[in-house]
């Protein structure tokens, strides 16, 4: 009986020490993320503080894996894969996709459900040889995960509807039908959310001429919407 005493104080107290290491850890991750925001909110930019804040975020994920590190993570390394691609080089632009990858990748092994992984990943299978769409198919694959996940969400659908209705030549048959029925979801709760999938393309594009073009091509949605433009 005494024995027996003894060894549950010894694991009571082995949890208790397993907790505290847990908790301390996980201070510590939150720690370093709180330096992160800070050093972000008060950088001019991310790329001349960039080695600052990828040390934050390293340590920050290592402490503790949350989502919201993983995301900060691997969307730094998409700020400058697209900082690259404007106004540096090629190979460092894949460079930092090919870290970004890997971020969201092993966010959502942790996190199997986080739409936002996806969404990012499809991303930077995007920028992947821009301006040429080589793995655009694959992006398009992510974007669809994303909203699989998270059907209602106004960011997703507004920001994936406009990149899949750009690359409309693109599109398989299958795609096509899964855009009309995923407009067709959105616009039957509210068909005024249609302007800000049109004012992200003015914003992008210009003209809504090709917008037009490509909507009239589902003629019942059409009949609906044209009134919109």
């Amino acid at each position: 009986m005494k024995n027996k005493r003894i060894f549950a104080v010894i694991a009571i107290a082995l949890g208790l020490v397993v907790l505290l290491f847990l908790a301390a850890r996980d201070y510590t991750g939150s720690n370093y993320y709180g330096k992160f925001r800070q050093a972000r909110e008060r950088a001019k930019s991310v790329q001349s503080e960039f080695d600052r804040l990828e040390i934050y975020l390293n340590k920050a994920v290592r402490f503790a894996p949350r989502k919201a590190y993983f995301e900060a993570k691997g969307s730094l390394y998409l700020d400058m894969a697209l900082s690259e691609n404007q106004f540096g080089s090629e190979e460092k632009r894949d460079e930092f996709l090919d870290k970004a990858k890997e971020v969201f990748e092993r966010q959502i092994l942790m996190y199997p459900a986080s739409a936002f992984a996806y969404y990012s990943l499809g991303r930077t299978y995007m920028l992947y040889n821009f301006p040429l769409l080589t793995y655009a198919a694959k992006g398009r694959a992510y974007f669809r995960k994303a909203l699989f996940l998270q059907p209602s969400d106004e960011f997703l659908n507004v920001n994936i509807l406009t990149v899949i209705l750009s690359q409309w030549d693109l599109l398989t048959t299958e795609e096509k039908d899964d855009l009309h029925n995923r407009l067709e979801s959105v616009l039957s709760g509210n068909e005024a959310f249609l302007n800000k999938i049109n004012n992200l393309w003015k914003k992008d594009y210009g003209s809504l001429d090709r917008i037009k073009e490509i909507l009239s091509r589902y003629p019942d949605l059409w009949d609906r919407i044209q009134k919109l433009f």
